[in-house]
C-alpha cells in the first residue's frame, strides 16, 4: 500500500513538473529555433532551395531577438535607478524645504525681537539696549544668510529632480522603442516561418498537450488504484477525500492544458496573445451581470471542497434531488440515482445537502404488528434476529453496534408500529435494512405474527331498507347459476 502510494506521488510530481518545463519553454516566445523547425526545414531543404536561406534568416532574426531583449533588460536596470534617484532627491528636497522653513521662522522672530528692543532703545536710549540692538542686527542677517543658502540648495535639488525624471522619461522611452523593435522581429520570424514550420510546430504543441493530458489522466486513476484497499467495504475518509481532490485536479488540469496548447499555437501563427487576454477581460467586464452566477459557482464549489460537506461515492439529497456523487469540480456536482440517471447540479445553486454517509449510517426502521400479538413477544423476536445478524459473517462486517430498539412509536389504523434502528458503516444502511425485513418476515410468518394490511367493510344497511337489493341479487345468482 505504502509503495503504491510512493508511486502515485512520483508520478503525478513528474506530471507537474513536465507541464510547468513544457509551458516555461514556451511562454519564453520561442528564445531559441525549435527542434521542429530544425526537422522540418531539414527535411524541405532537399525539395525547397530557399529553405535553407530562410532558416540563416531565422537564425538572424533571433540573434537580433536575443540582444533585443538582453537590451531591454539593461534599460530596465537604467529605470530602476533612475526611480531610486529621484525619490533619493525627492527626500533631499523634502529635509531641504523643512530646514529653509525652520530658517525662516528663526530669521523672523529675530527680526520680532529686533523691532521689541529698537523700540526700547529709543525709549531708553541705553548703551546696553544699543549693544543689544546691534547683536541682534548681526544675528538676523546670518540667519537670513542661512535661509538664502538653503534655498539655493533647495534650488538645486529641484533642478536634480527635473534632470532624473527627465532621465527616467528617456529610459521609458527607449524601454517602449525596443519593445517595438522586438514585436517587429517577432512579426518578422513568423512571416519567415514557412506554413510547413508552423504546421510542424503547432504538431509539436498538440503532442505534447495530449501527452502531458493522458499523463494527468494515468496520474490520477493510479493515485486513485493507490488508495484503495482490496475487498475493502467502505472507504475510509481520506480515501474520499482524496479521490475527491484527484477529480479536481484532473479538471483543473486538463483545463490549463487546453488553454496553454491554444495559447501556444495562436503564438506560432503571429497572434499577439496580450491584447486577446485584455479583450477577453473586457468582454467579462462587459457580461459581469451573467458572470455572476459561473463566480458564485465557484466559490461556493470550493467551499464544499474545502469542507468536504459531500465526497466522491457518498449518497447525499440536495434538495429534492438524490443519489450517489459521481463527480464533484468547482462549478458542478454530478449526481446517478438509482434509475441510472444523470443528474447535474450547479454548485450555486446548493443550499441545503442530507448526507446519508458521512462517518456511520442508521437502517432505522418501522415495523407494524397486528393489535392482537404481544407487542413485547414481537420486541424479543426483533431482538433475536438483531443478534443473528450480528453473528452472520458477511454482515457482522457492515453492522457497527447491536440493534437499538426504541419501543412502540404509534397506533395505526391496523397495526402498532415498533420503531428500532441498527448502526452500519456508511452506504450500507440499505443492503443490511432489506436483509432484515427478509428475515424478520420469514420469522414472523413462522410464528404466526401477522403483519396486518388494510381491510374494507361494505355496508348494506339494514334489513327492510335493503331487502329488494337482496332478492335482486338472489335472482341474479340463481340466473347465472342455471
Amino acid at each position: 500500500m505504502r509503495n503504491k502510494v510512493i508511486i502515485a506521488g512520483f508520478v503525478t510530481a513528474v506530471l507537474i513538473l513536465t507541464f510547468m518545463s513544457v509551458h516555461s519553454t514556451y511562454a519564453q516566445n520561442d528564445k531559441s529555433p525549435a527542434a521542429s523547425d530544425v526537422a522540418a526545414t531539414s527535411q524541405e531543404s532537399t525539395t525547397d532551395p530557399n529553405v535553407a536561406a530562410k532558416r540563416e534568416a531565422i537564425k538572424k532574426v533571433e540573434e537580433q531577438k536575443k540582444e533585443t531583449k538582453a537590451k531591454i533588460e539593461e534599460e530596465s536596470k537604467d529605470v530602476v535607478e533612475a526611480q531610486k534617484a529621484i525619490e533619493e532627491v525627492k527626500a533631499e528636497k523634502e529635509a531641504l524645504a523643512k530646514e529653509v522653513q525652520l530658517k525662516e521662522e528663526e530669521a523672523k522672530i529675530a527680526q520680532e525681537e529686533l523691532k521689541v528692543i529698537k523700540e526700547e532703545a529709543a525709549v531708553t536710549n541705553g548703551a546696553k539696549s544699543l549693544k543689544t540692538v546691534k547683536e541682534l542686527e548681526e544675528r538676523v542677517k546670518v540667519l537670513q544668510a542661512e535661509a538664502l543658502a538653503q534655498k539655493k540648495k533647495l534650488d538645486l535639488a529641484a533642478e536634480k529632480e527635473d534632470i532624473a525624471q527627465k532621465r527616467l522619461t528617456k529610459e521609458q522611452a527607449e524601454i517602449e522603442q525596443v519593445q517595438k523593435e522586438l514585436e517587429a522581429l517577432r512579426i518578422e520570424r513568423s512571416g519567415l516561418s514557412s506554413a510547413t514550420d508552423k504546421l510542424a510546430r503547432s504538431g509539436v504543441v498538440i503532442l505534447a498537450g495530449l501527452i502531458l493530458f493522458i499523463l494527468l489522466k494515468v496520474g490520477v486513476k493510479g493515485l486513485e488504484k493507490a488508495v484503495t484497499k482490496e475487498h475493502s467495504i467502505r472507504e475510509s475518509e481520506i480515501e474520499l477525500r482524496i479521490k475527491t481532490l484527484g477529480k479536481l485536479f484532473s479538471w483543473l488540469g486538463g483545463i490549463i492544458i487546453v488553454l496553454s496548447v491554444v495559447y501556444q499555437i495562436l503564438s506560432i501563427y503571429g497572434f499577439n496573445v496580450g491584447p486577446l487576454i485584455a479583450g477577453a477581460g473586457v468582454i467579462g467586464l462587459a457580461f459581469g451581470f451573467g458572470g455572476q452566477y459561473l463566480i458564485r459557482d465557484l466559490i461556493n464549489g470550493l467551499f464544499i471542497l474545502i469542507e468536504g460537506q459531500y465526497r466522491i461515492n457518498d449518497v447525499v439529497k440536495i434538495g429534492d434531488l438524490g443519489g450517489l456523487v459521481e463527480d464533484i469540480n468547482l462549478r458542478i456536482t454530478t449526481l446517478r440515482d438509482l434509475a441510472g440517471r444523470v443528474i447535474i447540479i450547479p454548485n450555486g445553486e446548493i443550499k441545503t445537502v442530507i448526507n446519508f454517509t458521512r462517518g456511520y449510517a442508521q437502517a432505522l426502521m418501522d415495523i407494524g404488528v397486528a393489535y392482537k400479538e404481544n407487542v413485547d413477544r414481537v420486541i424479543e423476536v426483533i431482538k433475536q434476529i438483531g443478534k443473528e445478524m450480528r453473528e452472520d459473517p458477511h454482515f457482522s462486517r457492515l453492522i457497527l453496534a447491536d440493534l437499538e430498539m426504541l419501543g412502540v412509536d404509534d397506533f395505526a389504523d391496523s397495526a402498532v408500529m415498533i420503531k428500532f434502528r441498527i448502526k452500519t458503516r456508511p452506504i450500507k444502511q440499505w443492503e443490511v435494512s432489506r436483509e432484515f425485513k427478509r428475515r424478520l418476515k420469514n420469522k414472523f410468518d413462522e410464528l404466526g405474527i401477522e403483519i396486518p394490511f388494510p381491510h374494507r367493510t361494505v355496508y348494506w344497511g339494514s334489513d327492510k331498507e335493503n331487502q329488494w337489493l337482496k332478492e335482486s341479487m338472489e335472482k341474479v345468482a340463481e340466473g347465472i347459476g342455471k
